[in-house]
């Protein structure tokens, strides 16, 4: 029999890397696999020319996969270079071996001798494999746990109140310095924040499809921006497509097909179509959650009764913005935090420091 073997992934590897997509479901109250569009790497060579994924292959198949785009970061006030990783998947014959231990550890070594300071891995809380990744077992670093982090999809099915403090709008050219400045003080609450350049932000604008200045809105108190998010709709570089449904999701899908003859209901989840959502990417308030709640929702306003389904919201878990979430309906899943530095020393100052991680859009594809 064959040996497994990690390599680079190649233009070539495409069809065999969505074909794999396709056979490792996410399994939860709703059982996707993702399909990355035009290729497996689009969106990621678009945020990051450096990004790279490894595959794992037994003879000609492709068994198994990995990825990395990186972003700039400051991490307890210093600069840099972090990459996040990616597209951890393995095939299910696979999975009680050792391959996604191979591809972890190629993927780390391949970070050890680049000019990467460390890098963010996430492993959702329900699956406890991933974790012998962080314990410092196998020739593998030790890692520092940086905290659990929430995914909230809300689902748009009741008008909410705004705060008419704020005036909801959306941004032009001008506004630009004054949402720099904005993510600046934003991220200076945070132990890890994304460094948000003005060439960094106008690459997404003009790099990302559907990520123009007309997909932000920005809360203004007597003129001033208070807050800013991005409201994104991915679909052209990634779907979610739905395999199966628990009991629960099924009947919430039933109710609302019964609530649309009377009112305005999301987009019903139906059996292997794409699942409609928007993102609520690049978020920012200048001290002030309540404008940023406000926008949050608007957008939930916007889409009663729309082609999505969910608006995904991604924070750590101890964020002071989901004391704001209650309002809303939707639905949590969770995952761990974890980072790998080559300096280790790092850790300690990380685990000293109560505030969190702000997220980069390299963090939330």
């Amino acid at each position: 029999m064959s040996a497994i073997q990690v390599r680079l992934a190649g233009d070539a590897d495409n069809d065999n890397i969505i074909s794999l997509a396709a056979r490792c479901p996410q399994e939860g109250m709703i059982t996707f696999f993702i399909n990355r569009t035009p290729r497996f790497n689009s969106l990621h060579r678009l945020l990051d020319k450096e990004a790279w994924h490894f595959v794992a292959c037994k003879a000609d198949r492709i068994i198994g996969l990995v990825g990395v785009a990186h972003f700039p970061a400051t991490v307890l006030n210093s600069t840099y270079k972090v990459g996040y990783m990616l597209d951890l998947r393995v095939d299910e014959a696979y999975r009680s071996g050792i391959t996604a231990f191979k591809l972890v550890k190629t993927a780390i070594d391949h970070i050890r001798e680049s000019d990467a300071d460390m890098v963010i891995a996430n492993f959702l809380s329900e699956n406890k494999r991933p974790l012998v990744f962080t314990s410092g077992r196998g020739g593998l670093p030790e890692a520092c746990h940086l905290g659990t982090n929430r995914i909230f999809n809300i689902i748009p099915i009741r008008r909410m109140r705004l705060d008419q403090r704020f005036e909801i709008g959306i941004p032009v050219e001008k506004d630009i310095p004054e949402i720099l400045d904005l993510y600046r003080k934003y991220a200076s609450g945070f132990k890890i924040a994304p460094v948000i350049s003005e060439s960094r932000f106008r690459n997404y604008l003009e790099a990302i499809d559907g990520l123009s200045l007309n997909n932000f809105l920005v809360a203004r108190e007597k003129g001033k921006i208070m807050a800013v998010t991005a409201v994104w709709d991915e679909h052209k570089y990634k779907s979610y497509q739905v395999l199966r449904l628990n009991r629960s999701i099924r009947i919430v899908t039933s109710l609302l097909n019964a609530l649309s003859l009377f009112m305005k209901v999301p987009h019903p989840i139906r059996l292997n179509e794409p699942l409609r959502q928007l993102s609520l990417l690049l978020y920012a308030h200048d001290g002030c959650p309540e404008a940023l709640d406000t926008i949050f929702r608007h957008v939930n306003n916007a889409n009663l009764g729309s082609e999505y389904t969910l608006i995904m919201l991604y924070a750590q878990e101890t964020d002071p913005l989901f004391r704001y979430m209650n309002k809303y309906i939707g639905i949590s899943v969770r995952s761990e935090m974890y980072l790998f530095a080559k300096d280790t020393s790092v850790y300690e100052g990380l685990k000293n420091d109560a505030s969190g991680v702000m997220f980069d859009f390299s963090m939330t594809i």
